[in-house]
């Protein structure tokens, strides 16, 4: 869950009366141990945008607490602790069940709570829990591996979540082999067996295991933690350089999933914006999701898409229907937030979308136009841009810059799929 982003002092402001009327309800709430608190909880979730539906539900369950504690003689806040919401949704959960496998109620209240804990904790008259740091018999060479990634070799974090993924599971599959001294001594044979047992019994396969298996191995060769580099054990699996073709689409159905899309809402507006800037410049879904609001030269009408994965900055014209789109989409964005991405939800807190976020809004919409083809997302809409400038006659070179490539060799893929150029090389 996002931490709201306005913190505020303790408030004599009635933010109660935003989401109740009648004075009794009121009074319940400002008796008690946290009755000084929730008018300025319920000024925190009005000015971060919550709904009154969803910020009673809120207000509701912390009320229900406040009484539960103050019951039990707490006569401070600085005296409660997260140890007390556990046996508070004990007592108040007892007997419910969940209607549906996707909904739980000790999950959603323990939601709520969880707001009432960051605004105390803001105003520091409680102290947040220091996290547990669990040590495992691998601790001692997973925890420094993890650094190196993130740091010295500057992955992504979604790249360095899919490292430790693998990692750590074949670290558990080594069990007693993981220690130091015994790690230090293992033979290529003892290895290689192992290897290809683990990648037997795994349930993830593919080339993204491999990969993270020989980083790892490579590391523990580079830091002394093996007597010898056993990355080259680790079965490849052999894929050809332009092996597939890229996946496009046709302009007629993008112009179907355009269509699809209802810009009456705030949910539509900022997903047409999105999408229409995915087609008009080709860029990952990453691209869109980290576009801040300095990067919109409205003046000189030009855009930026900062560099990504080893690319280039890429500086291109604002074209006028993705103008008009973005403007159509600020007029609902929440003016009060302080994130300064373009894109953000529409829910409160209203914080950035993740690139899964956006890929998973291009999918919806492909899905709901009709457009069935395998591997569609975020990227088929970069390979649709490519092949269509190819079939208009732009240069290898004009595209890669578009596209921020730093190597013209990555967009040669596209040549592939200028079917028109090959009938002409054919006859």
């Amino acid at each position: 869950m996002r931490k709201p982003y306005y913190f505020l002092d303790r408030s004599t402001d009635r933010g109660l009366e935003h989401f109740y009327c009648e004075r009794r309800t009121l009074g319940d709430f400002r008796r008690g141990v946290l009755g000084d608190y929730f008018d300025g909880l319920a000024l925190t979730l009005k000015r971060n945008g919550y709904s009154v539906g969803h910020g009673c539900g809120i207000l509701g369950t912390c009320c229900m607490f406040n009484v539960y504690v103050t019951e039990r003689g707490i006569t401070k806040a600085s005296a409660i602790s997260a140890e007390l919401v556990e046996r508070f949704l004990d007592d108040y959960l007892r007997g419910v069940r969940a209607t549906n496998t996707h909904y739980s109620p000790r999950d959603n209240a323990r939601a709520h709570l969880r707001h009432l804990f960051f605004y105390l904790e803001a105003l520091k008259l409680i102290t947040p829990p220091k996290p547990v740091q669990v040590v495992t018999p691998y601790s001692w060479i997973l925890d420094p591996y993890i650094v190196y990634l993130r740091d010295e070799r500057a992955m992504a974090p979604v790249t360095v979540k899919r490292h430790l993924t693998h990692t750590t599971a074949f670290l558990e599959f080594l069990k007693h082999d993981v220690q130091r001294p015994r790690l230090k001594t293992l033979s290529a044979e003892q290895v290689e067996a192992q290897l290809k047992r683990h990648m037997k019994d795994s349930k993830d396969k593919g080339r993204s295991l491999s990969s993270s298996l020989r980083s790892f191995l490579c590391y523990c060769a580079d830091h002394g933690h093996t007597q010898a580099d056993f990355s080259e054990l680790v079965p490849r699996q052999r894929q050809y350089r332009h092996a597939s073709l890229p996946r496009g689409i046709e302009d007629s159905a993008l112009e179907r999933v355009l269509a699809a899309i209802d810009k009456t809402t705030p949910n539509g507006a900022r997903d047409f914006a999105i999408v229409l800037v995915l087609m008009a410049y080709g860029v990952r879904a990453i691209s869109a999701c980290r576009l801040v609001m300095e990067d919109l030269d409205w003046r000189q009408a030009k855009i930026r898409f900062r560099a990504q994965k080893g690319g280039k900055e890429v500086v291109v014209p604002l074209l006028d229907a993705v103008a008009d789109a973005i403007i159509e989409w600020l007029r609902h964005r929440d003016p009060r937030t302080p994130h300064r991405e373009v894109f953000l939800s529409t829910k409160a807190p209203h914080g950035s979308l993740s690139s899964m976020a956006i890929s998973t809004v291009v999918k919806h919409y492909l899905h709901k136009a009709g457009v069935h083809q395998p591997g569609r997302g975020a990227h088929s809409l970069r390979h649709s841009w490519a092949i269509r400038a190819l079939e208009h006659d732009q240069p290898i070179k004009a595209i890669a810059d578009a596209l921020g490539h730093r190597y013209i060799d990555t967009t040669y893929i596209y040549a592939k799929a200028d079917l028109k150029t090959l009938r002409q090389v054919a006859i």
